[in-house]
């Protein structure tokens, strides 16, 4: 079978769209058309290379990109007993086991048996289903979702209801889930707290929702790009501001000078810099969680120790928002059904051929979320 997906040749090279061949599901996989996937920065941490180790280039590229996605089973392989032809489903970039240690205590999303997520081949078995001019494709978080099919575990996916818009659905398989969890799970935020969101992209836009239907009294919402600071706004921040320097008098003023309860870090690129001057806004026994991602490799961190200690702050990340990947789609799916969660307004949509504006679009912050349609939906 034939399809059209975005492919990076090798790092720092352009997505470029090309005729890939791909496989029939073999035993624990399905065959998903995607009609929606998220633009998220995790891509673009691969794309460029600042995230690819040395000894892996060669494994990792070429590369079929994309992790969050929304689509419709297409065929189902032999011994899939979750999914048939027809349902509609979401990507989770963190598959279940559902039988160790971090699945059995609610901690999917720490599942222990994704030790082959940076190799070629399929989650099930190892085997190649995709190639591009006869090439073996490496598969983004073994799922490709910037193409109109690809072939993927059973347990890469989430069954979700026939009702849900595709686009707005493609964005809790990772961003929203992430930045909301961000907020309201590894960050704890209680009614009363002041809460500072630093990046205001998918992740921190999610949060902001997150950290307000949690009921914090005041979100500051910190960002250098203008629309995503006004759209924070609509999405329930207090206050808002260009840069962490800009949010302290706020905050001081906001909380007698004792700093917000959380901070959540949510920037495309988190630099050592972005940490401590995040930890300088986080007050007495709060915490300071830490979503974003940064280059590979060792990043120090200018830290004050003995405030650190004396203060008895927290710095936690934070991985899919710390929810159980198979359950939070569908409650976060009825938030948004209910109106309680803003996903529609986040959300600018691109053609994939047109994946290259999208992503200038995301990086210069003149857009939210970018969600790729796909030609054959």
């Amino acid at each position: 079978m034939k399809t059209l997906g975005a492919i990076a040749w090798r790092p720092g090279a352009e997505w470029t769209i090309e005729e890939i061949e791909i496989g029939d599901p073999g035993a624990g996989e399905v065959l998903v058309e995607w009609g929606a996937a998220g633009l998220c920065h995790s891509d673009e941490h691969f794309r460029s290379g600042d995230r690819v180790p040395p000894s892996l280039e060669a494994e990792l590229f070429p590369m079929l990109g994309g992790h969050e996605g929304a689509g419709t089973v297409v065929a189902a392989g032999p011994g899939v007993s979750t999914l048939e032809a027809g349902d509609r489903v979401v990507a989770s970039f963190a598959p279940t086991c559902g039988r160790c240690r971090y699945c059995a205590s609610g901690r999917g999303n720490l599942c222990g048996a994704n030790k082959d997520f940076m190799v070629r081949g399929q989650l099930a078995d190892g085997t190649v289903k995709h190639r591009v001019n006869g090439k073996p494709l490496y598969v983004m978080a073994k799922l490709g979702t910037f193409a109109e099919r690809s072939v993927v575990s059973e347990r890469s996916v989430v069954k979700i209801g026939p009702g849900v818009p595709l686009q707005a659905a493609c964005l809790v398989s990772c961003g929203v889930a992430t930045g909301f969890g961000s907020a309201t799970e590894r960050a704890g935020t209680r009614p009363g707290d002041v809460v500072a969101v630093v990046g205001l992209g998918g992740l921190g836009a999610a949060a902001v929702q997150g950290a307000r239907l949690a009921g914090a009294r005041a979100i500051v919402a910190i960002d250098p790009f203008e629309l995503r600071r006004s759209m924070a706004l609509t999405f329930g921040a207090t206050h808002s501001v260009a840069a962490i320097c800009e949010a302290v008098p706020v905050i001081a003023h906001l909380t007698d000078g004792q700093g917000a309860d959380r901070v959540i870090l949510t920037p495309s690129v988190v630099t050592g810099e972005i940490i401590r001057d995040g930890l300088a806004i986080t007050g007495k026994g709060a915490v300071c969680v830490v979503t974003g991602m940064g280059p590979l490799g060792e990043s120090p961190v200018p830290l004050d120790i003995g405030a650190f200690a004396l203060y008895a702050k927290e710095l936690r990340g934070c991985l899919y928002g710390s929810y159980d990947p198979r359950l939070a789609p569908a409650y976060l799916l009825s938030l948004y059904a209910s109106g309680l969660l803003d996903i529609d307004a986040m959300i600018t949509t691109y053609a994939l051929p047109d994946i290259a504006r999208a992503l200038d679009d995301s990086l210069h912050g003149r857009n939210v979320r970018a969600v790729l349609t796909m030609p054959a939906s």
